[in-house]
Formats: C-alpha cells, structure tokens, sequence
C-alpha cells in the first residue's frame, strides 16, 4: 500500500480512533497502583497517534515519501530508486510492464493511454533507474511509422515518478487535454531524479553522479531510439518544485534538444544547503553554470521558450518567479517567457494539479505535432 494514498490514511485515522476510544474506556478502570502509569501511557499513545497521522496527511498532501522503504532510505522492490546495471535492452530502457502493446491497444479502442513501468539505462553517465514513461492511444492506433513529441517531467524532492499519476492524475488530465484538441498527442517520460535518498538537483555533481547527462542525454538519446518519439526540438520538460529548478536547468542547459520548459513553484539559483553541499564540494563555478539567473545573465540564451508559475501562498517561489522574470528581461529579450503568479494557494499537489494543464497547453505551441516520414 503506497503511504500517499487515502487507504492508508483510513487506516491511520482507525487506528487512532482506537486508541483514543481504548484510552477513554480504560481511563477510570486502571488499578490504583497502575492508574497513573497507565494515563500517562495513554496520553502518550495518543499524541504520538496525532503525530503519526499529521505528518501522515503532510505527506498525502506533498508527496514526499510514497513507500515505508523510501521513507526509511532503503528501497527494495522493482520500483526502487536506484536499480543496479544489468544486460539492458538494445535502445537503453526496460519495459516491465507485462504485455504492454497489447495493454495499450485495448486501452487505445477506449481513448486511453497506456502508463509503462520502465528502466532507463544510462550509457553516458552510468546511471540506472526506475521511471515511467505513458504513450497516448494515437501510438497504438495510428499509423505505425508515426511519431510524437514528448514531456519530460520531473518530481521533486523527496519524491518519485509515481507522485505524478497518484498525486495528479496526470494521464488522465493530459489526456483531457488531448481530447478538447489543445495539444497535440504527446509521450510522458518521468524519470526519477535521484538516488538513496540523496538530493541530486538533477546536476552533473562534482566527482560524483552524473544526473544532468543522465536525464537529458541518455534518457532523451534512448527513448528516441527504443520508442517512435520525435527527438531534438521535438521535447519539452516539466518539473514541480526541485523539479521545476530541474525542468528550467536542464532545459537552458540543452536548448538544441528542448524546445520548451515550465516550472511550477520552482527557484532558480542553485540551492545552498547541507543536503546539496556535496554536489558542488564548494566548487564557485559549479553552482554558478547550475543558477539559471546566472546563466541568462552571463549566456543571454535566444531558447528554450519558458513558463515560470508561483502561487501566492508560497512565497519563496513567488520571489524567486520574479528575480528570474527580471533577469528574462534584462539580458533574454529575445528569449518567449511567461509567468503566471496567483493570488492564492500553497507549495501543494492541489495547486500544481490545477496548474498543469494551462501549462502544459503553454508548452504544447512549441511542440510539432505528431509526424509521419515521407513515404
């Protein structure tokens, strides 16, 4: 059972309904020489019960953890975070979902797509992890040699690719999309963006791992070549929160490869925190190439086209959303940009589910849309 879904909510909300009714009846029943142990015992039984389910609702609430073994650091089913190298398939990514073209095309005759439970490989950088990656119903039942563009989105941290679908829905909210014809068909791919728990702000590390060549070459480079999406200009990225750094990073780092970018709630310098101090070992230049203010200040980039949202019940991305606005507007003039600042709402999967649409509308305009070669 996932931690983030509301079965294990009920659970929790029983169990502490239990206590407190179990505390109650015996309350007055204690023998005098346990009554006052026993109270206190109970009184502790129950705050620790309310701790429990808060932190439990947070979590609903922000994703952060999705399992017991991602909350305790040590994954250990199909979907762990880090998946150790093993004889990979020609194009670089695993398919483990069983059946799956015949999964699909069922689903295709209803309007649906398909979410694959996947491994992406990692030639270039030595990575290999567990990811997602959805194909619209047009790739199983349009013409065969037809291809599509695709969406790289990246989650935040703590959190994984499965926060999308169980948090979002994002399949069926990018298929409402699809339907009422504002954007083109298009392929998900959602890695997962970091490993044991530990903070990779989706960067090339120094002396250590690799996630910037990871994510936006090998990924990209064997999702081209293993399924029919479109490659260089033809993708976009995504990402909430650390993944909205990550989707704006990545994307002014690659502009050949990503025609687009949006960050929801996202910043845009790179984070200074103890969590993130091995990634850079105090090297000025590595957290300068990985600020985005800094590299439209130093770099005056033409592409990608971004969309920057913040909310205004989350002010820290609302300051960072405009000190990356005024550098877009100074030094990228040249450079499509949009930002969008609400009045209202928090750093929370309500607001970003609300947000994902218009977004991803945004970006479908620097998309192609689904191509056939030439006979």
């Amino acid at each position: 059972m996932r931690i983030t879904a509301w079965p294990f909510l009920v659970v929790l909300y029983v169990l502490g309904l239990l206590c407190l009714v179990a505390v109650y009846v015996a309350w007055n029943r204690w023998p005098r020489v346990a009554a006052v142990p026993g109270r206190v015992i109970g009184m502790i039984l129950i705050m620790s019960m309310g701790a429990v389910i808060a932190m439990a609702q947070v979590n609903h609430q922000f994703g952060f953890y999705t399992s017991l073994s991602d909350l305790l650091g040590n994954p250990g089913t199909e979907n762990s975070l880090a998946v150790p190298v093993q004889p990979r398939s020609a194009s670089g990514v695993d398919v483990l979902t069983a059946d799956w073209l015949a999964a699909g095309r069922h689903a295709a005759r209803h309007g649906k797509g398909e979410m694959l439970s996947v491994i992406f490989h990692g030639a270039h950088s030595g990575l290999s992890h567990h990811g997602l990656l959805y194909l619209p119903a047009s790739y199983f039942r349009g013409p065969v040699d037809q291809r599509f563009p695709a969406l790289e989105v990246f989650h935040g941290f703590p959190g994984s690719p499965e926060t999308f679908p169980g948090n979002m829905s994002i399949q069926s909210r990018l298929e409402a999309e699809i339907a009422a014809g504002r954007i083109p068909p298009m392929v998900l791919v959602i890695p997962q963006v970091y490993q044991a728990g530990i903070s990779s702000e989706c960067v090339n590390a120094v002396r250590g791992p690799q996630f910037e060549t990871y994510l936006a070459i090998d990924v990209f480079d064997d999702v081209v070549a293993g399924f029919r999406v479109l490659p260089a200009r033809s993708w976009a990225t995504f990402g909430i929160s650390t993944g909205g750094f990550c989707a704006t990073n990545i994307a002014l780092h690659h502009p050949e490869r990503y025609a687009a970018a949006a960050s929801l709630s996202g910043y845009f310098n790179a984070a200074e925190d103890p969590g993130t101090s091995a990634l850079y070992l105090d090297a000025r230049f590595g957290r300068r190439i990985n600020s985005p203010i800094w590299w439209v200040h130093y770099h005056a980039p033409e592409a990608p086209a971004l969309y920057l949202f913040a909310s205004g019940g989350d002010p820290p991305a609302v300051t960072e959303a405009k000190a990356m606005t005024e550098a877009l507007r100074r030094y990228c003039r040249a450079l499509p940009t949009t930002t969008v600042i609400t009045g209202q709402g928090g750093h929370n999967w309500g607001v970003w589910s609300a947000a994902f649409a218009p977004a991803v509308d945004w970006l479908a305009q620097y998309l192609p849309a689904p191509l056939t070669p030439p006979r």
